[in-house]
């Protein structure tokens, strides 16, 4: 018996590994709270966007250091068309890496949701 359980068990484990997708891996749940700028967006724009948008150094003369900024830059479609482009993609930003799809459903609901600030 005890050897038993010392076969069945990493089987298992294994079995139920293999049966992941990267479709699993994503967060696609469906966001039911109004989602904010300085909540749930400036902590994405800072970590993922300032590092090349900001007042010192702007790539492509686009700054996201304020709220108006990056408001402005996702009502016009830039950040929206950025972020949703594909892997490979030379426009794709970040560069070189795509935003978590969560990260993006957020920006997507905050544009839904009316650029709600605080």
């Amino acid at each position: 018996m005890k050897y038993s359980l010392f076969y069945i068990f990493p089987i298992l484990l294994v079995i139920s590994c293999t049966n992941t997708s990267p479709d699993d891996l994503v967060d696609d749940t469906p966001i039911t709270t109004t989602v904010k700028y300085a909540t749930n967006i400036f902590p994405i724009v800072e970590s993922q966007c300032l590092s090349c948008h900001n007042d010192n150094f702007s790539s492509g003369n686009n700054s996201y250091s304020t709220y108006a900024q990056f408001r402005d830059a996702t009502e016009n479609g830039n950040v929206i068309d950025r972020i949703t482009r594909s892997v490979g993609d030379p426009l794709l930003m970040p560069q070189g890496n795509q935003l978590p799809q969560n990260s993006i459903n957020l920006i997507l609901q905050w544009q839904a949701d009316g650029y709600l600030e605080n």
